[in-house]
């Protein structure tokens, strides 16, 4: 199967797709709302369908414009063989608690340097993973789609038409602006970074759905009162526990680094 329109989207035209989800995503909300009813569903249990048929939407015009399968989408054919799994996977898991408690003392500082207003609390509760279907829809469903989109779809065609770093911080930006909301953003922005550079090197998005759906989970895990209790209790973490996450994400860094030194389609090449 031959990818079409490799160069779509370009930065312009990934901003607006961005914003087509959205308005996909309304739309899909607006009609699901009125038929709640029927469904036997609380508003916010509603958050994982409006997400998949949202992405739905766009994706089946998606891949329909681009001539492409969800297998080349989730892995490169240009990529070679498949990314060394066994080894990468846990080279990821000892990167995630350094990541983890980095950004949740970011996150703190955000707050404490820029404090909530009471509508950015109710929006940020809302997210709150408090039933079962709020858990599948971040846990899951999010960094599937997500990666699917902003790695799979739009990071792929900018490593064709800009230079890898700016296509990487294009590609990240845009998923920072995604959220919605600034307490996220330079979060994302910075997670989006290390999952595009990932990317970049293995063409895949297998590790990256692992490692961002390994982040989700990690962060629904942490029993956060409300969404404002980091303004009130800023999060100390020992320095013991700093100094284990560092030397465990040194090692995973290390690993990662030199197996995948190379862009996956070197790679493949020189395994030939």
């Amino acid at each position: 199967m031959n990818e079409k329109h490799e160069t779509f989207p370009n930065a312009l035209e990934a901003l607006m797709l961005v914003i087509a989800l959205y308005m996909a995503e309304y739309l899909v909300g607006a009609a699901l709302y009125d038929v709640r009813g029927a469904l036997s569903m609380e508003p916010r249990d509603l958050g994982g369908m409006i997400m998949v048929l949202g992405y739905g939407i766009v994706f089946t015009g998606l891949m329909g414009y681009k001539n492409l399968s969800y297998r080349e989408l989730f892995h490169s054919s240009r990529a070679g063989g498949r990314p060394a799994l066994p080894v990468l996977l846990p080279a990821l898991a000892l990167t995630l608690p350094l990541l983890f408690i980095s950004m949740v003392t970011l996150d703190a500082a955000l707050l404490a340097l820029l404090p909530m207003t009471s509508q950015d609390r109710a929006l940020l509760a809302s997210l709150n993973a408090d039933s079962v279907t709020m858990i599948v829809a971040i846990c899951l469903l999010g960094p599937v789609l997500e990666e699917m989109l902003f790695r799979g779809i739009i990071l792929r065609s900018f490593l064709g038409q800009y230079p890898k770093w700016a296509a990487i911080l294009a590609s990240a930006g845009l998923f920072g602006f995604a959220h919605m909301n600034i307490y996220q953003y330079v979060g994302a922005v910075i997670i989006g970074v290390f999952l595009g550079w990932l990317y970049e090197r293995t063409r895949s998005l297998i590790p990256c759905i692992a490692l961002h759906a390994a982040y989700n989970t990690a962060c629904v895990t942490v029993d956060w009162d409300d969404a404002g209790r980091a303004q009130d209790s800023f999060p100390l973490f020992a320095p013991s526990t700093w100094l284990l996450a560092m030397l465990l994400g040194a090692v995973g860094m290390t690993i990662l680094y030199r197996i995948l030194q190379a862009p996956a389609g070197r790679r493949g090449t020189a395994d030939r």
